[in-house]
Order: structure tokens, then sequence, then C-alpha cells
């Protein structure tokens, strides 16, 4: 038994425990549901965190991407919530890194396809580009996942404190009148929780979690496909009840990205959200000690659905274009 399946086991008491304590301020419901996290004091918020989280196994840093940013003036203005100015922002801060990292792997600079994909159990965040959608795709970055739920079995219903696992499109968002949704973009104070204003920006990436297929498991294992929750964000500031959130300085490069697909020629931004890396070993354990309410038949069949997708990019490297039937995926590529 590897050392990763050790420390899932002595966590599945723990994160039981988290799910309720997240009830009250889940990433759903009504509203904006990553907002709804402020309900949560943010001091409280983070200690849980780096407790429920801290795997005990370091991360492989070496295998991670690094960008580096440049020194650039401050910001003067109090309020810098303009979309222009934030992907401008961004690009001073790391778009020569960037630029660099496309230029090793030749896809031109910057990149006008983008996908991610992200892995719940490993915590890690795939940072995909290409030239267009046909593309074979080259892999820009593998990122750490600072806060996600990383607990294998998809979200079910609003409260459950759960990320969902799927195929999802994305749309960019800005605003937010609660201070842990903001970053400071002056170099020096990229690591700390911003405030409304003050030279700081509030950006995040959020799915269209619930879709059909979401909806009718819901529907199936709680009795009402409406209670599904949603409001499920891609943001900064390492906090969550079952959005994906990075430290700052690893969103950066996520919504940089993000910000150059063009969304005019290609859609909405994918995102591949999987329970882990679809290897013999996870799909063995999982298979019979994942929680979930779902029924084990039922869950492994679902699984059985996703690697489908994920054996399919991992063949081709080229994106996919997903779409549902019953509790079916039906994947085609571009």
């Amino acid at each position: 038994m590897t050392r990763r399946v050790q420390i899932y086991k002595m966590k599945t008491v723990i994160t039981i425990i988290y799910f309720y304590a997240f009830l009250i301020f889940s990433c759903t419901g009504n509203g904006n549901g990553t907002e709804n996290q402020s309900r949560i004091n943010q001091k409280d918020a983070l200690e849980i965190e780096s407790q429920i989280f801290d795997d005990t196994i370091k991360p492989q840093e070496q295998k991670y991407t690094v960008f580096e940013i440049d020194t650039i003036p401050d910001i003067t203005q109090k309020l810098v919530t303009s979309p222009t100015f934030i992907k401008k922002r961004l690009e001073k801060l790391i778009g020569k890194s960037m630029k660099a990292k496309c230029d090793s792997i030749g896809v031109k600079y910057p990149p006008k396809f983008v996908l991610f994909r992200s892995f719940k159990l490993e915590k890690e965040f795939e940072i995909w580009v290409g030239d267009t959608q046909k593309d074979s795709l080259k892999l820009l970055a593998i990122l750490p996942v600072c806060a996600v739920d990383n607990q294998p079995s998809p979200k079910l219903q609003r409260g459950d404190g759960k990320t969902p696992e799927g195929f999802y499109n994305c749309d960019l968002l800005y605003g937010s009148s609660y201070s842990f949704m903001w970053i400071n973009l002056n170099r020096d104070k990229i690591s700390n929780f911003g405030n409304v204003g003050n030279g700081c920006s509030s950006f995040k990436i959020c799915t269209d979690y619930p879709h059909s297929i979401d909806r009718r498991r819901t529907q199936k294992n709680v009795g009402n496909s409406t209670s599904t929750g949603g409001e499920i964000c891609i943001h900064g500031n390492c906090v969550t009840a079952g959005c994906i959130s990075f430290e700052n300085e690893n969103f950066l490069p996520v919504f940089l990205a993000a910000s150059h697909h063009n969304k005019t020629a290609y859609g909405k931004i994918k995102i591949h959200i999987f329970p882990f890396r679809f290897t013999e070993e996870n799909k063995t354990y999982f298979s019979k000690n994942a929680y979930s309410e779902m029924k084990k038949d039922d869950l492994i069949k679902f699984w059985d659905e996703l690697e489908k997708g994920y054996n399919l990019f991992e063949k081709t490297r080229k994106a996919l274009n997903v779409s549902y039937s019953g509790e079916n995926y039906n994947y085609k590529q571009f």
C-alpha cells in the first residue's frame, strides 16, 4: 500500500468533519457561491485548510512549473477592477516568463487555445495550450492546488463541500464585495489577502457546473435535481468549500492563460476535473474505499465514463468536444 493511500485512509474521518464544518458557507446556493465563503472568519478558514489538506507528503516542488514574477512599479490607483487593466498587469508581472515557456514548447505567444485539467487527489492542475483548437496541445504548466476537496467522488448537493468531477466550461468573472476574493497585484504583496480597492483586484474563473449529468445524479441520490448547488470557481487565496483554490502566485498564470484564450473563435475554456489520475492502483483502491453517498456500482460506472475521456486525451493530446446523453458522456475531437 502506498503512502498516499495510507494518508487517504487517515484523512477520511477528518474530511467528514470538514464537510459539516463548511455547510453554512459552501460554494453553492443562491448568489455567488464563492462569496458565501465569507461567512467563516478568514483566519479560521485558512487554519482549517492547513489542517485538513496537509497530506504530510511534501509536494515534489521540482515537478511544478514556476513562473518568474518581474519587478514593476506599484499600482497607484485605489480601485483596479477593469478586465483590461488586470490582463495588462498580469502580462507585466509574468508575461515574459510565460512567453519563454511557450517558446520552449513551440507554441506562439500568447496562446490562442487553452485547456485545463485538474486532479483532486493529487491536488495538481495542468495548463494545456495550442495555436488552434485542432492542434495536439502542449503542456505549458503543472501547478500545485492549495485548497480543494481532494477526496475522490463527485459533488452531489448544495453544502456538501465537494468539488465536482467531470467536463465543464469556464467563464472569467471580476469583482467581489468580499476581501478574501481580492489579490494585491503589487509584486511584494501578491501572496497576501487583498482588500477591496487599495491597489487590489478581484478575478476568478467559474465553471458551468451543474450540467444535465450532475442534475440526474443529484436526483437519483438526493431526490431533488434542483439541490445540486453551483458557482464552483477557480481562484486564489487558498480558501475553499468546493472550489479549486491556489496560492496567489500560482493562480496568476492560470488566469493570464485563460485571458488569452480566444473565446470568439473557440468558445469557452474547457476544464476536465478528475478524481485522480487513472492509474490501476488508484482505481483499485478507490473503487472500494471512496467515501460517497453514491452506490459503489454507480460511482465506478461514472468514473469509467470519465476515464474514457481521460484516455482519449492522453492518447491524442487533442481537445475534446464533450456532450451528454443520459448518464453517459460522448467524446469527439475537433
